[in-house]
């Protein structure tokens, strides 16, 4: 658990190759205001591009660096925000601008207001469409998989003067992959099921079809029309949050308007990061699925685990019955051999299987975990690990750092800014901000000054 803040440009990453295993980052927004250090405009920053083609250019030329620096089992999480032609004010993200930061924009960087007038051709009032331009040059030019767009649903979003269009609320996050096989652990980001998720289906777990825990994107199969998991509904593309508001300490002399939500970098990094990487294999821990149990509340459950007991059966018989059926049409590939077809030898576990458990079969083949272990590419993972490493290549005020520091990663922070890598090191040293990032209170011997936020004495 370790932070580092680094001065620098994200489109020449201080980092080597390979060498992270996450990316999460809210790059500035195109002609949204002008970034500072000591109350003077620096000059590169991206966002201040005099077209939007310009600024996408830019933004394609930081992601390059994001992809070198990842690993092939890495992702690259990237919000992005909109803009209107033709608007002179730069609050079309839905975030709070100052009528200081917006004079400073415009008497610094007059090339905000000449993007707004011409836009590359694009007429008045129309969105510009950066997010979409984004995404489509990041799979055409980089090559880069789009796993996911997850909506930003806004629901403070602040009110706009508009009469003849809906209010914008949301945002896009954009999900990338280098490869199509990636590490991912969505089980820790399940959320609780509802009463319309519960309609037609059943409670049962059937092992096979729930394990979202996957190395290299080994994607389950749709929850949809299954019994429900019981660890939990899998994520959908729209996530309601609260934007999150940051009171920065006056002695810092740094304003911020626009510090994205903690929960956005805590959903990302416990499901798409590891725990922590092998020193043996080099690979990330995955949460699995330590073990399975019958649902002994159902007699039904009772008397297939006793015909089981009866016979002797094993997991061998469990994982032969699970892969050809209660019937023989098959299910899935569990025991299957290389060719995606089961071997004499699992047929013959199966009808064991089914001769023993009679008609209960299907009520033996329905099971629920008992509890996670997590898995490497070492046979019996047992050697240490180290932290995983999380990258915020626009690192403002350090959000991605803070969180990843506070769920036992890794994180680094870069800005080009003095005074935001000023900022970003108050926040992710200070114990309320650790704090709220823990999702915790401050205990009495914390706020007293006598140990730090993990329990060691100061």
């Amino acid at each position: 658990m370790s932070v580092s803040i680094v001065r620098g440009n994200a489109l020449d990453l201080p980092l080597e190759d390979n060498s992270v295993d996450l990316v999460c980052t809210s790059p500035p927004y195109f002609g949204l205001r002008s970034y500072q250090d000591g109350g003077e405009h620096y000059t590169g920053q991206l966002g201040s591009e005099p077209t939007p083609a310009e600024f996408v250019d830019a933004l394609i030329a930081a992601t390059r660096e994001m992809v070198r620096v990842t690993k092939p089992s890495g992702s690259i999480f990237v919000n992005l925000g909109d803009k209107y032609a033709g608007v002179g004010g730069p609050n079309q993200s839905g975030e709070a601008v100052g009528d200081t930061a917006r004079r400073q924009a415009r008497t610094q960087n007059n090339l905000y207001d000449a993007a707004s007038r011409n836009g590359d051709g694009i007429r008045s009032k129309s969105l510009f469409g950066i997010p979409w331009r984004y995404a489509l040059r990041c799979i055409d030019d980089l090559g880069l998989i789009l796993r996911a767009e997850i909506i930003w649903s806004k629901p403070n979003g602040l009110p706009e003067s508009v009469t003849d269009r809906v209010r914008r609320s949301h945002e896009q996050w954009f999900h990338f992959t280098l490869q199509p096989r990636y590490f991912s652990a969505v089980d820790e980001v399940r959320g609780a099921y509802d009463t319309a998720d519960r309609k037609g289906t059943r409670s049962s777990y059937e092992p096979g079809q729930t394990s979202g825990n996957t190395l290299a994107g080994h994607s389950s199969k749709s929850d949809a029309g299954l019994p429900l998991n019981p660890l939990g509904k899998l994520p959908g593309s729209v996530w309601e949050i609260p934007t999150q508001p940051l009171t920065v300490p006056a002695h810092l002399g740094v304003d911020h308007f626009a510090a994205f939500p903690m929960e956005w970098p805590r959903r990302i990094i416990q499901g798409w990061s590891p725990a922590g990487i092998c020193v043996e294999c080099g690979e990330g821990r995955r949460p699995v699925v330590a073990s399975v149990a019958l649902n002994m509340d159902r007699p039904q459950a009772r008397r297939a685990h006793a015909l089981a007991t009866d016979a002797g059966l094993t997991e061998a018989h469990f994982d032969a019955l699970l892969s050809v059926g209660v019937s023989d049409t098959g299910r899935g590939a569990a025991t299957q051999s290389g060719t995606g077809k089961n071997t004499a030898e699992v047929y013959a576990l199966a009808a064991e299987a089914r001769e023993a458990l009679g008609g209960y079969a299907r009520e033996y083949l329905l099971r629920r975990p008992s509890g996670f272990t997590y898995a490497c590419a070492c046979p019996e993972p047992t050697a240490d690990t180290t932290p995983a490493t999380i990258l915020d290549p626009f690192g403002g005020t350090g959000t991605t750092a803070l969180v990843a520091h506070a769920l036992g990663r890794h994180g680094i922070s870069v800005d080009m800014s003095a005074d935001y890598c000023r900022l970003a090191q108050w926040r992710t040293s200070d114990r309320g901000q650790l704090a709220a990032a823990m999702q915790v209170e401050k205990p009495a011997a914390v706020m007293d000054g006598q140990l730090d936020m993990f329990g060691e004495a100061i």
